[in-house]
């Protein structure tokens, strides 16, 4: 069966039958209970390794077999994975260089966990070919197979001897000579300078990270030693049956995961994306919408990827167990947030797990069968509610969010943030900031893509970059472009300073170079300073007859013909430009010199909207905690508070009460009801 031609959203999620093979009645009930809840497909074979292959050239796929056969008697289809994340015991014994080597001194780690094997070992790639080609030419024909999820989560770096010499390669590759390299990475600083590659070494090892040009290149060496793997495998299942398409699932942390998902999309024929929100934190719930923000970006970001629909591979249908507070999910939240992830462009809702493990480190971790294996539980009803919806949104299958709105978020531009020694210690600002531009365009009822910045600029009207700290080779002339051509471009304090490999740009006393480098003429200013306040500090700001607070970071900067939206009010610089607009071409040019509190980021963004003539998905002002998104014309409107909220939509007013949502069509009152269940 080809994916593309289900009609259905996919419904389902992660199944470990091998953990229960001594368990015949268990298997039984699954099949019944997957039935019951609306499940159309499962994932299976995640960390199964050594149930496939227990020894050393000793394949047992009857198990498998027997499973796969069944699911699809049952209208069950199958999204089979490649066990590479986690390998069996015998394995490491036997090999033990395939484990990674530690950040402090390269020693192997000994075995445990996962994904934590060496992407630079031989036998290791060999040994995971093996047990893919055992795998592909087994099933890739099997009639339930409609997808190869490749690995699982794949991240982290090691630091082994192999990958130092891989490291090598790579840079002699990247630069050419060392000299290059020495003027990159500006060795002259304490006496760093480089006689040969060979002289080289993975940068965290022996506490090493002076040169940030070094670390930065050493996340984008193994995030191509990432990506090369993942080709390796799609290249095996791809060989047995190319028409069926394979994916691998992302969670999206920018500066700890170590892998450019811009790039590794390109390898992919799908996006999928791994989903746990902290929900119902705090006494009154207040937290409700950030929550929702957070995880609405990040889907927003896995489906401008590939511009396209993704797969929501994980989510949890009550507790996780990873969290300093795992709790449950309250009536109705869980319809809520899969509703969220449907109207960011999400194919699927699929869990992490069908059944608990009775055992080991995820015994807790929500299921939609508990250990008590009843389906008469709040959390199955929950989970057959939403599988009893999702069929009933066929008709959004395939269905993309066009979006007139992009927000950067560049996982070059964060690795580089995050390792820069300036501003403040505590760098999750780095992180929070661009979700705050975010949030503030949500807030005004738009579709947002969230892109990188070697993404294809064309066919936005506004494009906000917060903290673009890094201009790799070209950027400004794209903003440029961009800016002539007739888009909106929002910059902020911070950016424009380094090149791709954390050299700042610099000028002379004849021909002095301000930031944002290259664009002085297109913003209407330069930046010469900028003052980090402490986080009981505060400037403010005068805008449109309001008064608001600068925070964390304001810029002084000096106006060459911009015009003034706003400027401070206190310290030394009171009276410069907090705030400036700046026509070029056909274009606007917009330039925030401070970090702000969340209303003036919403009243401005409804200033840069405006300008750009786009329309809204409903034309009433931000109402509270209500969420609204767009896709495929209909119009989702989403509650994340515990209170009652009304809000204007096509001239009529909706009421919903907390957790609940609606979803409107082209008659409002054909679809009122929608979400009241």
């Amino acid at each position: 069966m080809k994916i593309d031609e289900i009609s259905n959203l996919l419904h389902g999620g992660d199944y470990n039958p091998d953990q229960w093979l001594e368990y015949p009645e268990i298997l039984d009930d699954d099949i019944e209970l997957m039935k019951e809840a609306g499940v159309n497909v499962v994932t299976l074979g995640v960390f199964s390794w050594s149930s496939l292959e227990p020894e050393e050239g000793v394949f047992t796929f009857e198990w498998l077999d027997n499973i796969m056969d069944r699911l699809y008697e049952n209208g069950i289809y199958v999204i089979l994975s490649t066990p590479s994340a986690a390998r069996p015991p015998w394995l490491a014994k036997k090999y033990p260089e395939i484990m990674r080597g530690n950040f402090m001194d390269g020693q192997r780690m000994p075995f445990g966990g996962r994904e934590n094997h060496c992407e630079s070992s031989e036998i290791w790639r060999e040994k995971v070919r093996i047990i893919d080609e055992k795998l592909a030419q087994h099933y890739s024909h099997h009639p339930a197979l409609i997808m190869w999820h490749l690995s699982n989560e794949m991240h982290g770096l090691c630091f082994c001897e192999n990958c130092a010499v891989n490291f090598r390669k790579w840079l002699k590759n990247k630069y050419g000579t060392i000299d290059e390299l020495n003027k990159q990475y500006w060795t002259a600083f304490w006496s760093r300078r480089f006689t040969g590659f060979d002289e080289i070494n993975p940068p965290v090892r022996f506490g090493e990270r002076q040169l940030h040009g070094q670390v930065i290149d050493y996340m984008r060496f193994y995030s191509d030693l990432h990506i090369d793997f993942l080709e390796a495998e799609k290249e095996i299942v791809k060989k047995y049956n190319p028409d069926i398409p394979v994916t691998t699932n992302m969670f999206m942390q920018h500066h700890t995961v170590k892998i450019n998902y811009h790039k590794m999309a390109k390898s992919l024929d799908i996006t999928s994306y791994d989903s746990y929100p902290m929900w119902h934190l705090g006494k009154d719930k207040t937290s409700e919408w950030k929550t929702a923000v957070w995880a609405s970006m990040r889907f927003d970001f896995m489906r401008a990827l590939k511009s396209k629909p993704f797969y929501l591979m994980e989510s949890v249908p009550s507790a996780p167990n990873h969290f300093e507070f795992c709790k449950l999910k309250r009536p109705k939240m869980h319809m809520l947030s899969s509703m969220l992830a449907v109207s960011s462009g999400a194919d699927s809702i699929q869990y992490f797990q069908w059944r608990k493990s009775l055992g080991a480190t995820e015994k807790f971790h929500g299921a939609v069968i508990d250990h008590d294996g009843s389906s008469d539980t709040r959390v199955f009803r929950d989970v057959r509610e939403v599988g009893a919806k999702l069929k009933e949104m066929s008709y959004l299958k395939g269905q993309k969010s066009k979006a007139d709105v992009a927000v950067i978020f560049d996982w070059e531009n964060m690795i580089a943030l995050f390792e820069q020694q300036n501003l403040r210690k505590d760098k999750e600002l780095f992180d929070k900031i661009p979700r705050a531009h975010y949030e503030a365009i949500l807030k005004n009822y738009v579709n947002i893509d969230v892109i990188g910045v070697d993404s294809d600029f064309s066919g936005y009207k506004v494009i906000s970059a917060p903290m673009l700290y890094m201009f790799k080779d070209g950027v400004a002339d794209k903003i440029r472009r961009f800016v002539e051509n007739g888009g909106s471009f929002v910059l902020t304090h911070y950016s424009g300073l380094v090149n791709e490999n954390d050299l700042c740009f610099h000028g002379t006393r004849r021909n002095p170079a301000f930031a944002p480098h290259g664009l002085n003429d297109v913003f209407g200013l330069r930046v010469n300073e900028i003052d980090a306040l402490c986080d009981d500090e505060f400037n403010e700001i005068s805008y449109e007859d309001k008064t608001f607070k600068a925070i964390n970071f304001c810029e002084l900067t000096e106006n060459l013909g911009a015009k003034t939206l706003a400027r401070y009010e206190h310290d030394f610089y009171a009276g410069l430009d907090a705030a400036t607009e700046n026509e070029y071409g056909g274009g606007k040019a917009y330039y925030l010199a401070c970090n702000t509190d969340d209303d003036f980021l919403y009243e401005f963004y409804k200033h840069v909207i405006d300008h750009s003539g786009i329309p809204r998905i409903v034309d009433s002002g931000y109402v509270k905690d209500i969420m609204v998104k767009e896709r495929a014309g209909r119009k989702f409107i989403m509650n994340f508070s515990t209170e009652k909220r009304r809000i204007g939509v096509d001239g009529e007013m909706i009421e919903l009460e907390g957790y609940e949502y609606v979803i409107i069509e082209s008659s409002l009152k054909k679809s009122y009801q929608e979400g009241k269940i």
